[in-house]
């Protein structure tokens, strides 16, 4: 069997989160060892005070992990919080806007913005989606990984963003997006092979729903979740979110591959938080997760074929999320534009239309009309953003003078830091003889223990 554990914990006080993890380890029976290298990898995809307050990890509950493990664990050689924001927002600037500066300065804990970083490419050996990837030294070459997720709903995930879907944050730049669409299922999966963690401890205390996955609201919850599994941990939290867990791709790819229980029957749920009370809070919650042709605003949406949930059909209704969360005014005013999204067969009057990604470009389009493509396969949020403010003048909420600027000018800052970074790390490779060696993820038996 596999131990989830649920902690009832009321408020965002360290000690009073510190008391409850320390419960849950008991009560799942970690005893492993952490000692080295311990990476840390929270849900920071993006935080603002203004149009992002909820869906990341707050700094209280990463502050009363890190606590216990500075008390308890004198063997911990380094210690090293590691994430990629979203939306090509520099990292470190989400490290400062969330508190996390704190925690750098009271644990001694170092901030990895990923693309500020050196990174590595790791062969897989038994992945679907990708031979290689490419992710930062530090997660490579830990010795322990625990993953701390945001409890949220997602609509690019069938509705739950949980540990598994924290692993496509362990990818960068074109990577991440690299066939995220209906292969999505499988690219998680396939990170299980370098990023799987040992423990995951879950901010639940207040969970984010509804809409997009940055700019989503939240309500009070009151728990923590933690397993030594990641695949038993997110059948446990689909259930928390009335989901059923069969009915999420990703969580079912990595069972068949032996990561986890397949089932909910081979998962023992410990603690005092019950399952019934956060289904009775999440019962009458929309988490948004529905065709984008099937949400109603003045845009009319041609939906196509393949219905792409994590790919141009997911991306562009979490777009239009973004704006329905925090701007309902220009949700209500948004122009009367034709959005084709997949390849569309019918034939369509004239008019403006817009193109969401490559599958659009194919659709039996009107001679006439008024026609903007936005490209990809599937298009980023950015790009989505920045073609709908310049051609249509929507100002999605995401579109504040301070962000641009630090997509536009530090991110590109950053990832030239890490080329540069890099460069250095491969030149002493090769001129000192050193082999490198990643980290070993542990072979696993079929019934997903290590």
């Amino acid at each position: 069997m596999f131990n989830v554990y649920l902690g009832a914990c009321s408020i965002y006080d360290s000690q009073q989160i510190a008391d409850v993890i320390q419960t849950g380890l008991d009560a799942i029976q970690f005893n492993q060892s952490i000692s080295g290298h311990v990476v840390i990898k929270p849900n920071l995809v993006m935080a603002h005070p203004a149009v992002a307050t909820e869906g990341y990890t707050r700094p209280a509950v990463v502050d009363a992990l890190l606590g216990l493990l500075r008390r308890d664990h004198p063997q911990i050689r380094k210690l090293d919080i590691v994430e990629k924001s979203g939306l090509g927002i520099t990292t470190s600037a989400m490290f400062k806007t969330a508190g996390y500066h704190k925690l750098k300065q009271k644990h001694g804990v170092r901030l990895r913005a990923m693309e500020a970083i050196a990174k590595v490419n790791v062969p897989l050996h038994n992945a679907q989606v990708h031979d290689t990837v490419t992710v930062a030294r530090e997660m490579a070459e830990r010795d322990v990984l625990i993953f701390m997720p945001k409890l949220k709903s997602n609509v690019l995930s069938h509705g739950l963003s949980g540990a598994l879907k924290l692993n496509i944050g362990t990818l960068d730049g074109r990577e991440r997006l690299h066939r995220h669409h209906y292969d999505l299922p499988h690219k998680i999966a396939d990170m299980l092979e370098i990023a799987n963690p040992d423990l995951i401890v879950t901010d639940g205390i207040r969970m984010a729903y509804g809409g997009n996955q940055m700019t989503q609201h939240g309500t009070h919850l009151g728990v923590i979740v933690m397993a030594d599994n990641a695949v038993a941990h997110d059948l446990v939290c689909a259930r928390l979110l009335n989901l059923n867990p069969a009915g999420i791709e990703h969580i079912q790819e990595a069972a068949r591959r032996g990561y986890g229980p397949a089932t909910l029957n081979e998962v023992r749920i410990v603690g005092d938080y019950p399952v019934k009370k956060a289904q009775s809070i999440t019962a009458g919650l929309d988490l948004g997760f529905r065709p984008v042709d099937q949400v109603e605003s003045p845009m009319t949406v041609h939906s196509g074929a393949p219905y792409c949930t994590a790919g141009c059909h997911g991306i562009f209704l979490d777009w239009i999320y973004m704006i329905k969360d925090r701007k309902p005014k220009l949700f209500a005013k948004l122009p009367a534009l034709n959005v084709i999204v997949g390849k569309v067969e019918k034939d369509l009057q004239s008019g403006r239309f817009v193109l969401i990604g490559d599958c659009a470009k194919t659709s039996r389009l009107p001679v006439r009309g008024r026609k903007v493509w936005i490209r990809g396969c599937p298009p980023s949020h950015k790009r989505i953003v920045w073609d709908m403010m310049v051609h249509y003048l929507i100002f999605n909420p995401l579109v504040r003078p301070s962000l641009i600027v630090d997509a536009y000018i530090r991110y590109p800052l950053n990832k030239l830091k890490s080329f540069w970074l890099n460069a250095i790390w491969y030149r002493h490779i090769r001129n000192t003889g050193t082999r490198y060696a990643h980290h070993k993820t542990a072979e696993l038996d079929q019934s997903g223990n290590r």
